[in-house]
């Protein structure tokens, strides 16, 4: 038997639509979501609109196709970094585990296919590693088809487990990053640059700007969607307001699509509470992280709120599973006063109860999406991002934000052009940033050490759930935040949200470590 497990894997490939918009450049791909139970980063696209494809730890997929004639693959759309790859058929990864479902390159059979000599090589956050060269050959997606697209045909991979990858549902899927050009792995090490796909879309008047708006929805929907060079006025309520992107803590350049946090309440019907004010430190906006991190401090008082407690045998905030029902939310605000505020409510931050998984007085425990480290800035993954509508300027270096609207059915997609995007008419000056403790790729270097389970770990914790500040299914907040319990961790680990996902704790259980350390760790942050 397996140590994880598929659900409907080898129907993704022929369920993912695409489309092209009225608008003739804007392009939207389609990616549905897809339940996998394993592990999960997570990963999305721009116009080309992308209904993407949300695996059970909510992963984020879609279809390209390389080559001629067309060879056909399922990647994950990564804001958080910048370069596609796709494996060979004769790698490490499709020697050693099945390919077939999201696709392996065999470059001899592409009459198109140009190799450039080129070394390639990357690392994640999870410390897993991917190596092998860049080549140019047909890229397409919908109708959508560019000739002479530079990619990486990866032929090596390193600290990959078997059971899959604390980054990819799939262990053997490709990814394609959408984020700046200029942070591609290959520029990174010799200051050389290519074209990434994005620009590419531009360079061929697919598109009118290098900007891409990002839309999850409800993690229980069906799909959800990214649209390249354009935004859908049907899917956020009103103001979309911009923020500048602004370089990591303790680096000089841009590189992460980062912006300003400057404070965090808890709105539970009564007075907000708050859990940081006054403050401006970074914010990573990252769909190739499933959950969030927060800076050790803001941690310990953001898992106090939720009474959360760590328990020796599983590294990962527990929280009693009736909070997933609290009438309460977490208000982000970003940018100071005049900024944009996004509403995550507390019931998306609580994962799906893993059969078996108990306190110690016998009531039910579940994995709180959200865990602390000792980094200087916040890293935002799906959990946050699912409440969030956000479109993405590379041009103008803007990210503007506004509230998701979520299970729409309706699209009013617009073009964006020119300097500005479409309907944001403020964006919100950069403030003053704090002299860092650290540099930011020093740290993301640390995620090297995941600590794991107990393998003969039985369910049975040694803790009991702390007092949260609201209560489960009501509105009213109590006035202190504080919980009878430990919380917080250092390691920058994040958990995979997935809501409502199917009970499958048994799976995790009795495999030991792997997958599940799959589930709890699901983030794709390029090392720089």
């Amino acid at each position: 038997m397996p140590c994880f497990l598929y659900f409907a894997l080898t129907a993704i490939v022929a369920a993912l639509p695409w489309s092209v918009t009225a608008d003739p450049h804007v392009v939207s791909m389609n990616f549905l979501k897809s339940r996998i139970v394993q592990h999960g980063l997570q990963r999305r696209d721009g116009t080309v609109l992308t209904s993407l494809a949300n695996n059970a730890d909510l992963q984020y997929l879609a279809n390209i196709s390389i080559g001629t004639p067309p060879q056909d693959f399922i990647v994950q759309l990564d804001t958080g970094s910048s370069d596609l790859w796709i494996p060979s058929a004769q790698s490490d990864l499709c020697r050693t585990q099945d390919c077939s479902t999201t696709g392996a390159f065999i470059y001899r059979r592409s009459t198109s296919f140009v190799s450039t000599d080129e070394d390639w090589q990357i690392s994640y956050g999870d410390n897993s590693e991917y190596a092998g060269y860049l080549v140019e050959d047909t890229v397409a997606f919908g109708e959508a088809t560019l000739e002479n697209a530079t990619f990486a045909l990866v032929t090596q991979s390193a600290n990959v487990p078997r059971g899959g990858s604390a980054e990819f549902g799939f262990t053997t899927n490709g990814v394609w990053g959408i984020s700046f050009d200029s942070t591609q792995s290959d520029s990174i090490d010799d200051g050389n640059q290519y074209t990434g796909i994005v620009a590419l879309m531009k360079q061929e008047g697919l598109i009118s700007r290098v900007a891409y708006s990002l839309w999850l929805n409800d993690p229980d929907a069906a799909a959800g969607s990214i649209l390249f060079g354009g935004l859908d006025n049907d899917k956020f309520d009103p103001p979309l307001i911009g923020l500048p992107i602004i370089p990591l803590s303790g680096n000089s350049q841009v590189s992460h699509l980062n912006v300003e946090f400057t404070s965090l309440t808890l709105d539970a019907g009564g007075d907000p509470l708050v859990v940081q004010d006054n403050v401006v430190r970074s914010a990573i906006l990252d769909s190739g992280s499933t959950g969030t991190i927060l800076p050790t401090d803001l941690a310990t008082t953001f898992l106090d709120f939720f009474g959360a407690v760590t328990d020796p045998s599983i590294p990962q905030p527990l929280v009693a599973c009736n909070l997933s029902s609290a009438d309460a939310t977490f208000v982000y605000q970003f940018g100071g006063s005049s900024g944009p505020k996004i509403r995550v409510p507390v019931a998306d931050l609580v994962e799906p109860h893993i059969e078996g998984l108990q306190f110690r007085d016998g009531s039910d425990a579940c994995l709180l999406g959200v865990r602390g480290a000792e980094i200087d800035f916040l890293l935002l993954g799906d959990t946050f991002l699912r409440s969030a509508y956000a479109v993405y300027d590379l041009e103008s270096k803007t990210i503007a934000l506004a509230q998701a609207r979520l299970n729409v059915t309706t699209s009013s997609v617009q073009e964006i052009t020119g300097d500005t995007i479409p309907g944001v008419k403020t964006v919100v000056p950069s403030l003053p940033m704090p002299t860092p403790t650290s540099t930011a790729s020093a740290i993301l270097g640390q995620q090297t050490g995941f600590e794991e389970p107990d393998p003969n770990f039985d369910g049975q914790l040694s803790e009991n759930p702390g007092r949260p500040s609201f209560t489960p299914g009501a509105s009213g907040a109590r006035s202190t935040g504080s919980s009878s319990g430990s919380s917080g961790s250092s390691g920058l680990n994040s958990a995979a949200s997935s809501h409502k996902a199917p009970n499958v704790a048994a799976a995790y259980l009795v495999c030991g470590a792997v997958p599940f350390m799959s589930i709890l760790f699901g983030g794709m942050l390029i090392l720089r």
